[in-house]
C-alpha cells in the first residue's frame, strides 16, 4: 500500500465510528466497568455483519479504545499487548479507513491499493485475532471485562480472516492485478453516495448493508 496517507480528521473518524459500531459499544462497556450476555451479543452482532474491509477498521478503533484501558492495569505483559495493539490499531485504521473514506465517501480510489487491502485483509485479521487471544488469556481472572471484551474480537477477527481468505479463494475469474481488482468493485463505487450511519459500501465484492 502507498505511504504516506493523508491522515483521517475528525469528521471521517467519527463516520467510521459510527459505521463500524462496535468501538461504540466497547467504549460503554469500558467505562461501566461491568456487561452483560446481551452485551456481548451485541459485540458480536455489530461485527459479524460487516465485509472484512470494514471488519478490520471496527477491529482497530476497538482496539484503540482497548489498548488505553490496558494501560491502566497493573501488569506487565499487559503493558507490552497494548503497545502492539496501540501501534497495530492506529496504522491500520490510517491505511485501511483512509483508503475506504476516500473510496466509499469521495469515490476516489486507487485499484493498487484496493488490491492490496483484499488480499491482506485476512493476515491483518488474523494478527488481530492473536493479539486479542493474548490479551483475553492473561486478563482471565484479572480483569472480566476486558477478557469477554477480547475474547469477542477475538473470535470475530478470526471468523472475518477466514471469510476474507474465502472471497479471495471463491473469487472467479482471477483478473491480473493491472487489469482490474481481483474481486471486482461493487457498481455504487461507480456513484458513490456516502452516509454516515449505515454500512452500504465494501471494498470486497459482497456487499452488507
Amino acid at each position: 500500500m502507498t505511504s504516506p496517507r493523508k491522515k483521517l480528521n475528525e469528521k471521517e473518524l467519527g463516520s467510521l465510528y459510527i459505521t463500524a459500531e462496535t468501538p461504540l459499544i466497547i467504549d460503554r462497556l469500558i467505562k461501566q466497568s461491568r456487561y452483560t450476555d446481551t452485551d456481548i451479543a451485541d459485540i458480536h452482532k455489530s461485527l459479524s455483519k460487516h465485509a472484512p474491509d470494514m471488519a478490520i477498521i471496527a477491529a482497530s478503533l476497538s482496539g484503540n479504545i482497548l489498548a488505553n484501558y490496558l494501560q491502566n492495569i497493573d501488569n506487565e505483559d499487559l503493558q507490552v499487548l497494548a503497545t502492539e495493539l496501540k501501534h497495530l490499531s492506529i496504522n491500520s485504521v490510517e491505511e485501511v479507513g483512509r483508503i475506504w473514506i476516500d473510496a466509499c465517501r469521495y469515490g476516489i480510489h486507487n485499484d493498487d491499493d484496493i488490491h492490496d487491502i483484499v488480499h491482506q485483509a485476512s493476515d491483518i485479521l488474523c494478527i488481530f485475532s492473536s493479539v486479542f487471544m493474548e490479551i483475553a488469556e492473561i486478563c482471565n481472572g484479572l480483569d472480566d471485562v476486558c477478557r469477554a471484551i477480547a475474547a469477542s474480537l477475538m473470535y470475530q477477527c478470526e471468523a472475518h480472516s477466514d471469510n476474507a481468505q474465502s472471497l479471495l479463494t471463491n473469487a472467479a475469474p482471477k483478473p491480473q492485478k493491472t487489469d482490474l481488482n481481483a474481486i471486482p468493485l461493487p457498481a455504487e463505487l461507480q456513484t458513490p453516495h456516502y452516509t454516515d450511519n449505515i454500512v452500504t459500501f465494501t471494498l470486497f465484492d459482497e456487499q452488507r448493508v
